[in-house]
């Protein structure tokens, strides 16, 4: 697998996940304001879960990109 393709992917999950925990946010606020509170709750837990994952794919991604990183200044140090 290319290591341009695994960096869009780990990019393109990443912002998938940013844009659950904004929709969670939104419809957390909306039962709020409908006074559906199990409703709420419910999105307030998947905003949770979300924001955990979204923090996740991101560490990922970084420590993809910085041993992606290391590994090619290794490969011009032994040119």
């Amino acid at each position: 697998m290319n290591s341009n393709f695994q960096n869009k992917t780990f990019i393109f999950l990443e912002r998938l996940w940013l844009v659950g925990v904004i929709l969670a946010i939104l419809l957390v606020v909306y039962f709020l304001i409908m006074k559906d509170n199990d409703s709420a709750l419910f999105f307030f837990g998947f905003f949770i879960l979300a924001s955990l994952i979204y923090l996740m794919r991101k560490r990922q991604r970084v420590k993809h990109q910085a041993f992606l990183k290391h590994k090619e200044e290794e490969q011009k140090k032994t040119k």
